[in-house]
């Protein structure tokens, strides 16, 4: 045992140390090598790391942004749309006159013209709003819009305007230049031509007074007399005539004409009542023994029948004008049945109209209608006694 234990005790003794210990430091060196070779080729297939956006310094705060609340910021609300801005209608002039105190009435203004010619003209308007109907009355030459203002005995006693307010029209009565009101000058036929202009104008009031729901121009009619029946024939058979955008027809619903004249101004009635028979409804009223109108009346009457909404009724009198719708019986009413059909039960609903050019209109007055009856004040509550 013990030799045992000696002998290997001696062979490690005498075993070669240095050339053991070179071997072990020269493997560890190639192991190190190795890892490092590893380690180098795994970096090179990642990507590189992306570079960190370097963060924006904030803006300094104003030394005293809020000196009510102590330096300190103020505090910001809920947001909040800006307002918008609201176009306001221009102020209506009729309204500074104010609305008299009696149940029926009408106003009394100046209508001036883009020639400056100053127009005196009556308007009645209707409790109807935008549903009401529209009438406009010419007068017939030397005369006036006052004759539409005279009682009338087929419809007792009230005056023509005043009986188409009492059914729901808004009424415009208005005075030719040279007429009336107006100032009194020689007219030539230069300025009949222009009333064809004038007549324009006093539309042209009717198209603001329908944009502010007053009225509804779809049902607008038209009743003329003598000279004042081909001046209307004429501005409704024109270019524009009665026209408040290029796109649209005139607006003249219903034509009545009492009496017209042979020419007007070197233009023959015939040939204006022929443009206008396919296109607007007409109604002439005529006396058989008057022996200026009966001429063209007849002339005109087979053109005007071709449509069945327009017709020509002759009266067995020789009453002309103004005086045929005053005196004549049951004149006055054939002219309101007539415009009742073709224009105040017409279902054309209100829509606005373009007025590019509007109307100036000063000296503005109300007044009391003839007929008009005050309007009746309530009863007193009664005043219960106390039960002893």
């Amino acid at each position: 045992m013990n030799d045992r234990h000696n002998k290997r005790s001696s062979i490690l003794t005498n075993a070669p140390r240095p050339r053991f210990r070179a071997a072990w430091t020269a493997g560890i060196a190639v192991g190190l090598t190795l890892v490092a070779c590893l380690s180098v080729g795994r970096g090179q297939d990642q990507p590189a790391p992306k570079p960190q956006a370097v963060p924006k310094a904030k803006a300094a705060a104003p030394a005293n942004p809020n000196p009510k609340n102590g330096g300190l910021p103020a505090k910001r609300g809920p947001l909040t749309p800006p307002p918008k801005k609201v176009e306001k209608k221009a102020l209506d002039p009729l309204l500074k006159a104010g609305a008299a105190n009696d149940a029926m009435f009408h106003y009394i203004f100046k209508l001036t013209t883009p020639e400056r010619v100053s127009l005196s003209a009556h308007y009645y308007p209707s409790r109807l709003a935008d549903k009401a109907p529209v009438a406009f009355l010419i007068h017939e030459k030397d005369r006036s819009g006052r004759d539409f203002e005279e009682p009338i005995a087929d419809l007792k006693g009230q005056t023509f305007a005043e009986h188409l307010q009492s059914l729901g029209y808004a009424v415009l009565v208005l005075d030719l230049r040279g007429h009336g009101a107006n100032t009194r000058t020689p007219l030539t036929p230069r300025d009949w031509g222009a009333m064809l202009g004038d007549l324009q104008c006093a539309y042209r009031f009717l198209v603001e007074r329908h944009n502010r729901g007053e009225l509804n121009l779809a049902k607008l009619s038209v009743v003329a007399i003598g000279d004042g029946a081909n001046l209307a024939a004429f501005w409704a058979a024109g270019p524009g005539g009665a026209v408040s955008s290029d796109d649209r027809p005139s607006d003249i619903a219903a034509l009545v004409l009492i009496s017209p004249m042979p020419e007007f101004v070197r233009y023959r009635f015939e040939s204006a009542a022929a443009s206008l028979a396919a296109r607007v409804p007409m109604l002439i009223l005529c006396g058989e023994r008057d022996k200026e109108s009966s001429k063209p009346v007849l002339a005109a009457k087979p053109l005007v029948e071709r449509s069945r909404l327009s017709r020509v009724e002759m009266f067995p009198t020789s009453l002309h004008g103004f005086k045929l719708l005053r005196l004549e019986p049951k004149a006055a009413t054939a002219i309101t049945r007539y415009l009742e059909t073709n224009a105040k039960l017409r279902l054309d609903e209100w829509e606005p109209r373009y007025n590019l050019l509007p109307s100036t209109i000063s000296d503005i007055t109300t007044a009391r209608n003839a007929k008009a009856k005050p309007v009746p004040k309530p009863p007193a509550p009664a005043v219960k006694k106390e039960a002893k």
